[in-house]
């Protein structure tokens, strides 16, 4: 398996948002699938921060994940956050998620990032938790839903 991010990929860009559209933004009021591109935009740069992370197999993308600022705008010294974890349904339950996770957050790491934020659904953070993220508060998502804000701090690259 191999990693690529957005901008190595761009034309990769519809498929993402797809992902993201239908298993998240289809629950935003007036949200689009043409919102969702459009919005993914931001990654489509080289060798800087945000960054979307892809698993890819066999030149096919299979999961992905983001690294990005200010998820919630009412905690401004939480500057970055882990977002948009995503895995292809067919190849869920292989630890690809853990993976990528942990790919990502060593990029971030090479970025000078010491800490890193999340919202999760799971209140007991689930994946996240078994990977060391750090419980926070509770707070209720912008669709309505209520999620478990969690934080994790790296270590200083060497």
């Amino acid at each position: 398996m191999t990693y690529l991010t957005l901008s190595q990929a761009p034309h990769l860009l519809p498929t993402v948002a797809r992902w993201y559209f239908d298993t998240w933004g289809a629950r935003v009021p007036g949200h689009t699938y043409d919102d969702e591109q459009q919005r993914l935009e931001v990654f489509l740069h080289d060798n800087e921060l945000p960054m979307l992370l892809m698993a890819m197999q066999n030149d096919v993308p299979i999961a992905a994940a983001q690294l990005k600022f200010h998820e919630r705008t009412e905690h401004p010294e939480r500057l970055h956050w882990l977002g948009g974890v995503f895995v292809t349904p067919q190849h869920r339950g292989r630890d690809l998620a853990s993976a990528m996770i942990e790919a990502l957050m060593q990029k971030a790491r090479g970025y000078g990032v010491r800490e890193v934020f999340l919202q999760t659904e799971h209140d007991d953070g689930g994946l996240y938790a078994r990977l060391g993220w750090e419980p926070l508060e509770r707070q209720t998502h912008r669709t309505g839903v209520p999620v478990r804000i969690m934080r994790r701090v790296l270590p200083i690259a060497r």
